[in-house]
């Protein structure tokens, strides 16, 4: 991300007072933020609003993340759009400790929010999402998408007797 990074944060007048607080909004691209049926498209922005304070051990962030997820119904499979916003509170250390892994490191006189926004979003994607609550999902006999029309096997087709048991999982 280079010089151009919109999420690197100068923290210079945060470590001359403790106890100060500086406003920070930033908005910009972040790469690979995805598990299997959720993710950030390519392209599109995640934008950060929140404040940084200086603190005893260090700098904590407290704010909010915002950003449209793409996902894919697990029963029909079609795609959707909708916000997410997460909600952080996570500090920044000079001594930062890598395999300790509980938070962000301060690097100089500035802290690199990229990575606090990207774990911040990625474990708040949904695992498993729907279209809607009511989604019917797809034919078990010819795959259409039972949202969009009736196939006209309103779920008559013969089921593999080994795959009876699935239907109690409804």
């Amino acid at each position: 991300m280079g010089a151009s990074n919109p999420f690197k944060v100068s923290v210079t007048r945060l470590s001359k007072a403790p106890g100060s607080l500086l406003a920070v909004e930033v908005e910009g691209e972040i790469p690979e933020m995805f598990v299997s049926s959720a993710w950030v498209a390519e392209g599109t922005k995640v934008r950060a609003k929140g404040q940084l304070e200086a603190v005893h051990s260090g700098i904590l962030f407290s704010g909010t993340a915002m950003v449209e997820v793409t996902t894919e119904c697990r029963r029909c499979l079609s795609q959707s759009a909708l916000p997410l916003q997460v909600e952080m509170r996570e500090l920044f250390e000079s001594d930062y400790k890598e395999e300790e892994g509980d938070t962000y490191p301060i690097n100089g006189d500035y802290v690199d929010l990229t990575e606090m926004l990207r774990d911040a979003v990625v474990l708040a994607l949904p695992v498993a999402p729907l279209c809607s609550p009511e989604c019917k999902g797809l034919c078990q006999v010819c795959g259409a998408n039972l949202n969009e029309a009736d196939c006209g096997h309103s779920g008559g087709g013969e089921i593999d007797p080994r795959f009876r048991i699935l239907d109690q999982l409804r």
